[in-house]
């Protein structure tokens, strides 16, 4: 099974604090909280970012998910429901305190079409992310079979993701059914949902745009219906440790994404930046065009979009940071190009046996 349903509980089952972090699978830390007396409903509600890294909850994707589950906790008193349904990977995010999500943008001359969506309240820059996906999903289905079946480590269909498709038995092949392109609101759905969850900064969404759009460029990858969650994923990730100085790590991902393991998520990584050729490199006047097109977008659909333009500063550091990681990423693939030949013996060592 490649979905797997997930809640955040209003309330601690049977007022247990052990139980409440087994439902949000957080259950190995139940002897650290017990450890520091955090054993009832209102000690948790204490509890933020700092007490938990105090407890011993290091990885910043933990702390994150208990936190959003306290927020669920408290949403709860004030009559809020926070049920999260994660089946078909994209996991819906448990309501809280609502919030603005401000926007970013992308850089071709083909995003501005119509939307179907009409909710008033959905945050501004995923509605627009959602609409250009669903655009590209839609110019990614008229592609010939052979663009299409040129990239199987994307797709959904080859479980696991790295497995190689020469081994997936015919029967699979004639089981496979045509699925039909996801409506805008069920991408906003499993884009929000990731969002929420791992709350990195709105402006990786605008990034992950931009490596979206760089993938098909540079390499031609047709945005499919089998394909779009795993490439955006891809992208995503990458998105936010370039930006972020305290990034997750893909094994959080994995939790937030449970229809990916943690292997699928680094071969996933790994094949993305390949075809990026492990360019991840943005420049203060390529932001500013997804900017500045992700804003018409919005304006057209008579949405506010808050978003600031990035200052000069917080430009230069993009420029940097994603400078450096294009230079590391690409010294990390010449350092595995190097240790897979060291791997392969040579003629003369298999010959003599060596």
């Amino acid at each position: 099974m490649r979905s797997q349903a997930a809640s955040f509980p209003t309330s601690l089952p049977d007022g247990s604090v052990g139980g409440w972090l087994q439902a949000l699978n957080m259950a190995k830390y139940d002897p650290a909280f017990a450890a520091a007396g955090v054993t009832t409903e209102q000690a948790l509600k204490r509890m933020d970012d700092g007490s938990l890294k105090e407890i011993g909850v290091s990885m910043a994707g933990h702390r994150k998910r208990i936190l959003l589950g306290i927020d669920s906790l408290s949403s709860a008193d004030a009559g809020c429901s926070t049920d999260v349904d994660m089946a078909d990977a994209a996991p819906v995010a448990a309501a809280e305190p609502q919030r603005k999500v401000e926007p970013r943008f992308n850089s071709t001359s083909s995003i501005f079409i119509s939307s179907t969506i009409t909710r008033p309240d959905i945050d501004e820059i995923i509605f627009c992310v959602a609409v250009v996906i669903h655009d590209r999903v839609e110019q990614g289905e008229q592609s010939s079979q052979d663009r299409r079946d040129l990239f199987p480590f994307f797709s959904e269909e080859n479980n696991p993701l790295y497995k190689d498709p020469a081994e997936r038995p015919r029967a699979d092949e004639q089981k496979k059914k045509k699925r039909e392109v996801p409506c805008e609101e069920a991408i906003f759905h499993t884009i929000q949902s990731v969002y929420e969850c791992a709350k990195f900064p709105s402006e990786c969404l605008i990034i992950s745009l931009v490596y979206i759009e760089r993938l098909s460029a540079k390499s031609h990858v047709p945005l499919l219906v089998t394909s779009w969650r795993p490439i955006l994923l891809a992208a995503l990730i990458l998105a936010q440790k370039v930006w972020d100085d305290k990034s997750l790590h893909n094994a959080d991902f994995s939790l937030f994404c449970p229809m990916f393991t943690l292997k699928e998520i680094n071969h996933l990584e790994i094949k993305f930046l390949e075809l990026l050729e492990h360019d991840v490199s943005i420049s203060a006047s390529l932001y500013a065009s997804y900017y500045f097109q992700l804003r018409t977008l919005c304006n057209r659909e008579n949405r506010e979009f808050k978003l600031k333009q990035l200052d000069s500063a917080a430009s230069s550091g993009l420029e940097t940071r994603s400078q450096a990681y294009t230079s590391l990423f690409k010294r990390e693939h010449k350092e595995r190009l190097s240790q897979s030949a060291n791997a392969i013996p040579s003629a003369r060592s298999l010959g003599s046996g060596l």
